[in-house]
């Protein structure tokens, strides 16, 4: 006769057999509920597309998709499309949405649509070809159970309208003709030129640029690595680096005019000279000719209280006869070229030298003109009496003065 206790411990064997022998042939994970059937397909029109300004009422890239599985009327089946940029995750900000019409199973976008969103949704950077992706996302609502949504993505490499970008936020020179990359700045008369003047090696050289956080290349239009020194050439800007040759070590000019998108490289052969002016103290016959180079410009007259001033002029990088001044003057001035100077063992002061001011009366004699602010007016040059007392008058206020010799003009622009 069993006792109580063999009965329970008998229960308790057969329950944990049952339990093990359960445990081993049912496992929740591989005997879940059976998911239906998925039907929905999707496909891109092309695997790549390439956009073009004569193209853009075209249509750039169309989308179809097949119906999902069919589920009774007891639901409600809904298809949602978007399209983004690869990166975004379908944003809210940077998804295109569309809830399609029943019945609908295509979605195309032309490429002017793209081409707006790229710049103003997407702000991607210019000329850098990118990846769309276009998503079909099918659900059921509505039904007595849950049912699983379908989903299919495609995604297609664009290539975007091809701009011509011809503005920076810095540019370099770097090569092996450099020591490393080093920048090249905006001269202060002309913010559409760089220019840089210094000593380059024997090498290679380019001109990257950094615009709107994306890294280009300014380079020649023509193919190849020479350049003729001192001439102008063609340039352009886009992602690629073509380096030119620089043939032997030495001084050279580098000028990049970005209006009018075009280049030049002085050698020491052709580089560009300062001015030098010629001429007799007081302009007088029966003194003795001289030859000065014009670095600087020493300003008198009422507008220094009678005082000489030293302007310490800086010397433009993209040309030595472009000097600049920054400062006030408080009436009419004269530009000499000389505070003090030597000729044949007779010393002279500003009074006698060669100086630079407004042009002479058509007979040839001195009068006094007003210099208009912002307005390029014409310099003249000479160390005759009638010049030397003839006064150009400043506009008031603080300015920055461009002395351009090479074209005899000067403006007082406003800071």
């Amino acid at each position: 006769m069993k006792t109580l206790n063999t009965i329970i411990k008998s229960a308790l064997v057969a329950a944990v057999s049952v339990f093990a022998l359960a445990s081993c042939e049912y496992d929740p994970y591989e005997h879940d509920i059976t998911l239906p059937a998925e039907k929905l397909s999707l496909d891109a029109s092309k695997e790549a597309v390439v956009m073009t300004e004569e193209t853009l009422q075209q249509t750039a890239i169309e989308f179809t998709w097949t119906p999902a599985r069919e589920v009774s009327d007891e639901y409600l089946v809904t298809y949602t499309t978007k399209l983004d940029v690869v990166g975004n995750n379908f944003g809210s900000t940077t998804a295109i949405v569309h809830e399609e019409e029943e019945g609908v199973y295509s979605r195309s976008f032309t490429v002017e649509q793209i081409n707006a969103w790229f710049a103003e949704r997407w702000k991607l950077p210019v000329n850098q070809d990118f990846i769309l992706e276009f998503r079909v996302t099918v659900e059921f609502t509505g039904g007595p159970e849950f049912q699983a949504p379908e989903v299919r993505t495609v995604r297609v490499k664009v290539s975007p309208i091809h701009i011509d970008i011809f503005a920076a936020d810095k540019v370099y020179i770097d090569g092996t003709s450099t020591e490393g990359a080093e920048e090249i700045f905006k001269t202060v008369e002309n913010d559409q030129k760089y220019a840089w003047y210094g000593t380059l090696a024997a090498g290679t050289l380019s001109f990257p640029v950094e615009y709107d956080g994306a890294k280009y290349f300014i380079h020649p239009k023509a193919s190849g690595e020479s350049f003729v020194p001192g001439q102008v050439f063609d340039v352009t800007m886009n992602e690629n680096e073509q380096v030119l040759k620089i043939p032997a070590a030495g001084k050279y000019r580098i000028i990049i005019d970005m209006k009018e998108k075009t280049a030049q490289i002085y050698d020491e052969a052709t580089d560009l000279k300062p001015f030098v002016a010629t001429f007799r103290p007081n302009g007088a016959d029966a003194n003795p000719e001289t030859s000065i180079e014009v670095t600087n410009l020493w300003a008198y007259g009422g507008g220094t209280g009678w005082g000489v001033r030293d302007l310490q002029c800086k010397i433009s990088a993209a040309d030595p006869q472009i000097l600049t001044y920054e400062g006030s003057f408080n009436g009419g001035v004269k530009f000499c070229i000389s505070k003090s100077f030597t000729v044949g063992g007779t010393s002279y002061n500003q009074n006698n030298s060669y100086c630079f001011t407004n042009p002479l009366k058509e007979d040839g004699t001195r009068q006094n003109l007003t210099l208009a602010a912002d307005k390029e007016s014409p310099l003249y040059g000479s160390a005759s009496g009638e010049a030397r007392n003839s006064y150009y008058g400043m506009p008031s206020g603080n300015r920055l003065y461009i002395f351009n010799l090479r074209e005899m003009t000067i403006i007082a622009k406003s800071l």
